[in-house]
């Protein structure tokens, strides 16, 4: 249970290192392309004094299998579009927050308007492994049930670094579906917008929460993205 100083989600932790050159390629064959209409990407931002809440939005994405496993993907971000969705706040407060999000002192989206997740690694989900910080944490937006640890590149701002977090991936009805909820240290990728903790009341946490509900549906060879 959270307590009134502790505003961040407590949920699984990725782990971040260094970028991952994927040298072990498995040959695809099949492709699905991200459903963007179905498929939704959540954040939630915490401070010393509350949390917000919204969304990025999925500008492309195709995910590569081999015999009906998931071996290689990518999924591009479109962060010009980045939007807060707070419902504790008004529509005038949202804008604010939103272009706030959009500019310099977050992820400066004039220069850099897309974001880039590459798979790099797919493995069995091993309920021993511990989280990053070699804890076990738990809370309504955990994932249950998940299947893989799913490993990738995420580029922001051109900064590439590795992330690694449980997913549950599925088949069902011709639909690949991967669900996966992890906080993440932004300022592994230079967001260190009031990250001090000196700041007092103005802190704004370095965890971010993200949660990821992708939908993905079967493309012929001859369309997928080279």
């Amino acid at each position: 249970m959270q307590t009134a100083c502790d505003t961040t989600v407590n949920t699984d932790v990725a782990e971040v290192g260094e970028a991952i050159e994927k040298t072990d390629s498995i040959e695809a064959t099949a492709f699905y392309r991200v459903d963007t209409a179905q498929s939704e990407v959540a954040w939630i931002g915490a401070k010393i004094t509350g949390q917000h809440n919204g969304t990025f939005q999925i500008k492309e994405g195709q995910l590569e299998l081999h015999d009906s496993l998931l071996v290689g993907g990518r999924i591009v971000f479109d962060m010009k579009a980045t939007q807060s969705q707070d419902k504790a706040i008004d529509e005038e407060s949202n804008l604010k927050l939103t272009t706030h999000l959009r500019s310099e002192d977050f992820f400066d989206v004039e220069r850099y308007p897309t974001a880039v997740f590459e798979i790099t690694g797919v493995v069995p989900f091993d309920s021993t492994t511990q989280t990053a910080d070699n804890t076990r944490k738990y809370s309504e937006l955990k994932v249950k049930n998940p299947t893989h640890r799913l490993t990738g590149n995420l580029t922001i701002k051109a900064e590439t670094k590795s992330v690694t977090f449980p997913a549950r991936i599925t088949m069902a009805e011709d639909k690949l579906k991967a669900k996966a909820n992890f906080n993440i240290d932004r300022t592994k990728w230079g967001l260190v917008y009031r990250a001090d903790t000196s700041l007092g009341n103005q802190t704004i946490y370095p965890e971010v929460n993200i949660d990821l509900d992708i939908v993905a549906k079967p493309v012929p060879a001859e369309q997928a993205v080279e």
